[in-house]
């Protein structure tokens, strides 16, 4: 009999990776299509709007396979500067999108609408901060039913038997 098969974690990890890039090129797209907000939302589409979608799934999609499955095949951490350059180039062209979005707005609108954000952010952020640690929880767990399943380590044999 053989072994588990591990296609359906790497079909779900491509998955995610073209979705998560697709999703990111939307994004981009759509805030290089909004010409103006106030007093009414209009968009156009033009060439530079499949740019922005083309470039930044494909830039998503390379660091994806960078990280995800490069290192995954090879069995080490992904590339943190990687990682973190891409975090980066996300948040700053979220903020530049925002920033855009906001021309043609009184200035007392433009402060209702940052302390609004500012709210937002504040309340997304601690939603990530309650998932990350659910998340490690949840590792931390599967791993402790793992071993109480399968026995400790060899080395951890080892130690526990004085030799």
């Amino acid at each position: 009999m053989a072994g588990p098969n591990p296609e359906p974690n790497h079909n779900f990890l491509k998955l995610l990776q073209y979705s998560g890039a697709g999703c990111l090129g939307i994004t981009a797209a759509f805030i290089e299509s909004l010409k103006s907000v106030n007093p009414e939302l209009n968009f156009r589409l033009s060439w530079w709007t499949l740019l922005a979608f083309v470039a930044v799934s494909g830039g998503a999609w390379y660091v994806m396979e960078r990280v995800f499955f490069r290192a995954l095949r090879a069995g080490r951490p992904p590339p943190i500067k990687l990682v973190v350059g891409f975090t980066a180039l996300l948040s700053i062209g979220t903020l530049a999108g925002f920033a855009l979005s906001m021309r043609g707005i009184s200035m007392e609108k433009q402060r209702d609408m940052l302390i609004g954000t500012s709210w937002a952010v504040l309340a997304l952020s601690i939603v990530g901060f309650a998932f990350w640690k659910v998340v490690q929880f949840l590792e931390r767990d599967a791993a402790k039913t793992n071993e109480d399943l399968h026995g400790p380590a060899d080395g951890d044999r080892e130690n526990k038997t004085g030799s």
